[in-house]
């Protein structure tokens, strides 16, 4: 069954905007007969039936019940330093699919690239919409909650006020391992949140290793090679989501 989402909470009828209506009746193909099932806002789901299309947007009615969206699943959130567009992109695409509950991009010292605040809300609606696609091209059940307008500080205090777990890929450890890392906690408390930071192309500074220490983060590795920032952000939430909600 194909998945749409829209911007506004679910109730027994709704409409469906123009661009999404679009999307599932001319890229997905899908026939006006045939259920759908939509994500609202309020990060709950439900089957709907295609009714009508006027002026573009699709109007729809409830036919099963509504899900809370509520899931047992251990919640992986990326933090990644903002990088080049297209690998950005790229990043916010792929971790959609491999079910990333929550993204922050944020800047740090050593990114290539520094978005100017007055530009970013345009920068965040094209992000919002790649991973709005990834999450129906794939069929997951919510969108991933997104925040690009936020400082490393934020992040860290945000993430400590909900008892996460703060891990810090970085190149030069060698010695504890993202597994290792995860079975030391788990040996001790149930873990039901995770954040993994990634740094950007020009790798962390001492200032924001510094800034990990004293927010009690852990540095981990991902192996023996260094990788891309992209590549070690998709990587990390694989081996999250396979180490933690895969039975």
């Amino acid at each position: 069954m194909k998945k749409i989402f829209i911007d506004a909470p679910l109730d027994t009828l709704i409409t469906i905007p123009k661009d999404t209506t679009h999307h599932l009746l001319t890229v997905f193909r899908h026939k006006m007969e045939k259920p759908v099932l939509v994500g609202g806002n309020d990060g709950k789901s439900g089957v709907y039936q295609l009714l009508e299309v006027i002026n573009g947007e699709a109007e729809a009615r409830l036919i099963g019940d509504i899900n809370d969206g509520v899931s047992a699943e251990v919640e992986i959130v990326l933090v990644q330093g903002f990088l080049k567009a297209d690998k950005l992109e790229w990043v916010l695409q792929k971790t959609t699919e491999l079910n990333v509950h929550s993204i922050y991009a944020v800047p740090m010292k050593n990114c290539v690239v520094q978005y100017k605040m007055d530009k970013l809300p345009q920068k965040v609606q094209r992000w919002e919409k790649i991973m709005k696609e990834a999450s129906q091209q794939c069929g997951r059940s919510k969108l991933p909650e997104f925040m690009a307008e936020v400082t490393l500080a934020d992040v860290l205090a945000r993430e400590q006020a909900k008892g996460s777990l703060l891990l810090v890929a970085y190149e030069n450890e060698h010695s504890l391992t993202l597994k290792a890392a995860l079975e030391q906690v788990e040996a001790e408390d149930l873990i039901q949140r995770v954040v993994i930071f990634i740094g950007p192309e020009g790798g962390l500074s001492n200032e924001e290793l510094a800034q990990f220490e004293t927010a009690g983060a852990q540095v981990v590795t991902l192996g023996p090679t260094i990788l891309r920032a992209e590549t070690a952000a998709v990587s990390s939430v694989g081996m999250l989501q396979y180490a933690l909600n895969m039975d």
